[in-house]
């Protein structure tokens, strides 16, 4: 069952402009690993690595998350996070995942079943549509077009805006390009994605606990 404040933040989504042409997931995992550092006020703090392995029209996606902020001796906020989702014709056929968030271990399942997916986190089972991307998915494009996700860290469904803020020149290790950003909002996170001409995934700004991380390419 969805909480309260998932059921008022579904209210308010609304659709973005279609900027982007639609994205198979085979095209947005043409790489075989994206990696990140989290950068917090200059400071490289860890990294968010997403895998991907194809085997026909079976698409399995890893996704890991370590990042801890440190203020002497205390940490200001931790995320760890580790999810192994398998898509089948670019729909999701299964996913697990162990999330640690500042100490509190959160452990999440689903499998598609006739009618939809079934997701099962801390609140119990919930029964998702079937076409959904999960809320790991910024390595796909699409999900600026999305108002729905999976949620694999908590479980259940929770609700998506995202509007476009225009382009900008961003650098990477192939120098500077010209990327389109779009600010993603969600009960759980918020901040900015950026797409390359290509639809790739190529940085992305993330608020937690009132701070903003910088997501950069990793060598």
């Amino acid at each position: 069952m969805l909480t309260r404040r998932q059921i008022l933040f579904q209210g308010a989504a609304a659709g973005v402009a279609p900027l982007l042409r639609p994205v198979s997931l085979a095209h947005a995992a043409d790489r075989d690993t994206l990696r990140f550092r989290a950068l917090w006020q200059g400071t490289s703090i860890g990294e968010h690595q997403v895998a991907f392995r194809r085997e026909g029209d079976r698409l399995t996606v890893e996704t890991q998350i370590d990042i801890t902020a440190r203020f002497f001796f205390f940490n200001l906020f931790r995320l760890q996070h580790a999810a192994r989702e398998v898509w089948l014709a670019d729909r999701l056929a299964s996913v697990t995942s162990t999330t640690n968030r500042d100490g509190v271990r959160m452990e999440v399942s689903g499998e598609a079943i006739e009618g939809g997916f079934r997701i099962v986190g801390g609140d119990g089972p919930f029964l998702a549509a079937a076409d959904l991307l999960t809320s790991n998915s910024l390595w796909n494009s699409r999900i600026v077009r999305e108002t729905r996700l999976i949620d694999v860290q908590h479980g259940g469904e929770v609700g998506l805006v995202a509007r476009p803020l225009g382009n900008e020149q961003i650098v990477t290790q192939q120098g500077r390009i010209d990327a389109r950003r779009y600010q993603l909002i969600t009960p759980y996170y918020a901040g900015s994605v950026f797409y390359d001409a290509d639809e790739r995934w190529v940085k992305a700004l993330v608020e937690l606990k009132g701070e903003t991380l910088e997501y950069v390419p990793a060598p």
